[in-house]
């Protein structure tokens, strides 16, 4: 029997009763800046195989998670919540508290 738990808080996460949430992220460097700008004279296949080549060339003489990379988590039901209410992590901003006078 497969058992999951909770990657997140480590609950265990029972595969009969409980709903279990599967998260996928996938992260890859955006090479923008090595795209140039393409001249509707140019052959786009040729543009597209040189862009090919030097971000191959790049992700070799860099760290290969630096260009790509593939996550998976198991999450219970709340943690799939909390997920859901900031995906990426970003904190909240507290409000100011000001005085009446």
């Amino acid at each position: 029997m497969i058992h999951y738990s909770c990657d997140r808080c480590k609950r265990e996460i029972d595969a009969d009763s409980d709903l279990r949430y599967i998260v996928r992220i996938e992260i890859e460097a955006a090479m923008d800046h090595m795209a140039g700008e393409v001249v509707d004279d140019q052959d786009h296949l040729e543009v597209l195989e040189d862009l090919l080549e030097s971000s191959d060339d790049y992700c070799e003489s860099s760290l290969s998670d630096e260009c790509y990379q593939r996550k998976r988590y198991d999450l219970c039901g709340e943690c799939y919540r909390q997920y859901m209410k900031n995906p990426i992590g970003k904190e909240a901003s507290l409000p100011f508290g000001f005085s009446n006078n």
